[in-house]
């Protein structure tokens, strides 16, 4: 319905435009909702700056693949990164790495996981971020055995243990 009324909207107004004077209507901006949409343009290697590549040298090799928006929200990422302490810089850097060495199947997957954690209500987001903190605390051979029970189980295995309140791992033989 309320589209139907803008576009009756627009369309009253394209006939009272019609009997403006050619000098008005050369003067008006078309209407913001027929503007059209400017595409990116791709950005060479080489157009970057110097401290732009550095930043994004995890990407060099896919740099031409990339569709040329997210080149541009890249070299734009780059020139705040550069600002930032050498340790920030150091763990994107690796992060960019670890992106470029997923395959196209686990980008999608954590576009996908992003995705559903964006749309989490701010209380499911909290518990998400607690859970990775008390994750990320536990000594790796700890981790380690967490992410091997997970991979063996199937989805409802895992959404049971997750609503269960995720059980400390099983212990690594010989601990």
């Amino acid at each position: 319905m309320r589209l139907t009324l803008r576009f009756g909207v627009l369309l009253l107004a394209g006939a009272f435009a019609s009997a403006a004077t050619p000098w008005a209507m050369a003067q008006s901006a078309p209407p913001p909702a027929f503007a059209p949409r400017v595409r990116p343009a791709p950005i060479a290697w080489s157009q970057l700056a110097p401290q732009q590549q550095q930043m994004l040298a995890p990407l060099q090799g896919q740099w031409n693949s990339l569709p040329p928006g997210q080149q541009q929200h890249f070299a734009k990422q780059a020139e705040k990164w550069a600002s930032m302490p050498p340790q920030r810089q150091d763990r994107i850097r690796a992060r960019l790495q670890r992106w470029a060495d997923m395959t196209p199947e686990q980008r999608q997957q954590m576009r996908e996981n992003a995705r559903a954690f964006r749309n989490m209500s701010p209380a499911e987001r909290a518990k998400v971020r607690a859970a990775f903190e008390r994750f990320q605390a536990l000594p790796p051979a700890q981790r380690k055995a967490l992410r091997e029970q997970w991979r063996s189980m199937n989805p409802e295995q895992r959404r049971q243990w997750l609503q269960s309140g995720a059980p400390e791992p099983r212990r690594p033989r010989g601990h």
